[in-house]
């Protein structure tokens, strides 16, 4: 066939190149990876051939062919393990892989045989026994990316448990989905309904340490209690990182030396994973707030060693939370040294996430604000943070820091403050649409 309806073929297809997953610039998928590396380890549920398929998809974004190739081996190893119905839909998805993959390597005969072996295993374009197992593998994909995918995912899952209600993998598919969904929109629904998937799963699922966690942050206002007890389990028996830096920070209002135990622990067994890295950055500051006058010091120049270290160890690693606050810590001493890292970054800003673009945007605004007495300049770096599209904490805080400064400017001023903040929220994408961005 010609390459047009070898393409047309191709984008029928159920699978990570046709499921429209949002990753953007590039960045991300450095990001997704380091994380979803973590994920394939730990998660209980049934989830492997996604999450697999979903890592071949970002090799393949990235240009790293062969790991992308050897993910789908590694997919097709958990597929073999699934129940039937479950391992047909895995194949399908990683035949679907594997076709695209090939064709974006101009390896058109190749992509045809994956075609050809999708026809063999499904001959009608949609097996109705297939679909609950194929929508899950979408919504988990979807969830391994990011939290404002939740309702994406949520919508997956609950198709998938309308054609098959007892599948525990998918309740607990759907309590993740609506976890996630409340931790980016914050709706009290949602919450509710999250709440009862997540107690479904913990009963079902005693060693799902992700459900325990996510359930323990929903239960904190109106059962500390309970709360305390599965955040307290779950950093004694689980191994899972980010199971354990959840913990850590959880323990972080209470005890910043129990949350830096559990970290340091949690990077004895994944040293290279990011995230516990940027986590830890952000307990010795909190750490250094709260000292004592007389110890500030020595807890400042143990955290400016250690990141240091870090960022030798590890050049590799997306360690832009980590660059940020090693930069507030030398700027204690010397603000030129903390610029230097900002303009750093800022050379470099077509390689950050949008979130690491925020934070840059918000710290450098702060050091103009606080280090250079310099209102404009700190007013356009909160303006460029609060610009990008992507509802973050750092997005909140600098809509903070920008009302703020209107407070204190002359009404013309300030005028235009409120005018660009209502401005930008007029050009918002339609997930914000609901959203608390007061």
């Amino acid at each position: 066939m010609s390459n047009e309806q070898l393409k047309e073929k191709l984008d029928t297809l159920q699978c990570h190149f046709t499921w429209h997953l949002g990753v953007t610039g590039h960045a991300e998928p450095t990001h997704i990876l380091q994380k979803l590396a973590v994920e394939i380890r730990h998660t209980p549920y049934q989830n492997q051939a996604a999450l697999l398929g979903l890592q071949a998809y970002l090799y393949q974004l990235k240009g790293q062919n062969k790991e992308a190739l050897q993910s789908l081996k590694d997919a097709e190893e958990h597929e073999r393990q699934d129940g039937q119905q479950a391992a047909a839909a895995a194949s399908l998805i990683i035949y679907g892989n594997y076709a695209w993959i090939h064709y974006l390597q101009a390896s058109y005969q190749e992509a045809e045989s994956y075609l050809e072996q999708i026809q063999e295993l499904c001959p009608t374009p949609w097996d109705a026994r297939l679909i609950p197992y194929i929508q899950a593998q979408k919504g988990w994909s979807l969830l391994a990316i990011r939290a404002r995918n939740g309702e994406r995912a949520r919508e997956c899952f609950e198709v998938a448990l309308m054609l098959e209600p007892g599948n525990r993998y998918f309740h607990a598919g759907l309590g993740v989905a609506l976890y996630s969904s409340w931790s980016y929109f914050w709706y009290p629904d949602i919450a509710s309904k999250a709440i009862i998937q997540l107690e479904r799963t913990v009963l079902e699922q005693p060693d799902n340490y992700r459900a325990k966690i996510y359930l323990a942050k929903l239960l904190e206002q109106a059962d500390i209690e309970r709360s305390i007890g599965l955040i307290e389990e779950s950093a004694e028996k689980s191994s899972d990182p980010d199971v354990l830096k959840a913990s850590a920070l959880f323990f972080l209002r209470r005890s910043t030396e129990r949350a830096i135990e559990i970290l340091q622990r949690a990077l004895q067994q994944d040293p290279g994973y990011h995230l516990l890295h940027q986590a830890l950055a952000k307990c010795y500051k909190i750490q250094w707030l709260n000292a004592k006058k007389e110890d500030k010091n020595n807890i400042l120049e143990a955290a400016i060693n250690d990141l240091e270290q870090t960022l030798q160890k590890y050049p590799d690693l997306d360690l832009v939370f980590v660059k940020l606050q090693l930069a507030e810590f030398y700027g204690t001493r010397d603000p030129a040294q903390e610029e230097k890292i900002y303009k750093e970054l800022q050379e470099r800003k077509d390689t950050l996430s949008p979130k690491g673009h925020q934070a840059l945007s918000l710290y450098w605004g702060k050091f103009f604000l606080y280090k250079k007495k310099s209102l404009n300049e700190a007013k356009a770096k909160f303006m460029d943070g609060y610009k990008i599209p992507m509802l973050t904490e750092e997005r909140k805080e600098c809509a903070r820091r920008l009302t703020k400064m209107a407070w204190h400017c002359h009404s013309e001023e300030a005028d235009a403050i409120y005018r660009f903040i209502q401005e930008t929220d007029r050009h918002l994408p339609a997930e914000f649409a609901g959203t608390n961005l007061d």
